[in-house]
């Protein structure tokens, strides 16, 4: 992006997120914060306080998984600005146990998208959907740690930082090499 004394060129992007217990929400200021460092102007809300996305030039979507499911809300905020979020740009992606899967048994499961998010990543031509791990709490049932450690997820924060750093800059480079510029005075009211 560029800028002179008069003006800067910055595009809003709106980041909703749905978040259980807050990692999937500091992720989502994670992914803002990098934005804003390389001069996106973006706001980030929960989905239940998220605005209308038309107001912006590019949305990203996320949400915690529990049980291959998005968070209440979550889905029904896509399903209700479908419209609108297939005629922009938009990015989607989920925090959860999925991508921390190993073993035999949690390598088949890693390789599966829950049915929710394809039919929410298709209702809004999603240009990119991405799972990344999410925080792993102890669960506080026998039967689901016996469940856990049979998909072979470990405990803990496994979040991966740098893939959601590169992620995020992917977005951001995609937005400034494609999206048409837009200027804002530097200083003083919009209508100016």
């Amino acid at each position: 992006m560029t800028s002179d004394n008069n003006h800067r060129i910055e595009h809003a992007v709106l980041i909703v997120y749905a978040s259980a217990a807050g990692s999937t929400a500091q992720m989502a200021e994670f992914m803002a914060q990098r934005m804003r460092d390389k001069q996106l102007h973006v706001r980030v809300e929960p989905v239940d306080r998220a605005p209308d996305p038309g107001l912006f030039a590019a949305v990203v979507l996320g949400s915690a998984i529990h049980n291959g499911r998005f968070l209440p809300g979550f889905a029904d905020y896509i399903q209700r600005h479908a419209a609108t979020l297939k005629q922009q740009p938009n990015w989607l992606f989920s925090a959860g146990m999925g991508p921390a899967l190993h073993g035999p048994v949690g390598a088949i499961f890693k390789r599966i998208t829950p049915p929710e998010i394809t039919e929410c990543r298709t209702a809004v031509d999603s240009n990119e959907y991405r799972a990344f791990a999410g925080v792993v709490a102890r669960p506080p049932d026998l039967r689901t740690r016996l469940l856990v450690r049979l998909f072979g997820c470990p405990l803990g924060d496994l979040r991966d930082w740098t893939a959601i750093a590169a992620w995020t800059d992917g977005i951001t480079s995609w937005i400034d090499n494609t999206l048409p510029a837009t200027r804002f005075p530097a200083t003083g009211n919009l209508g100016e």
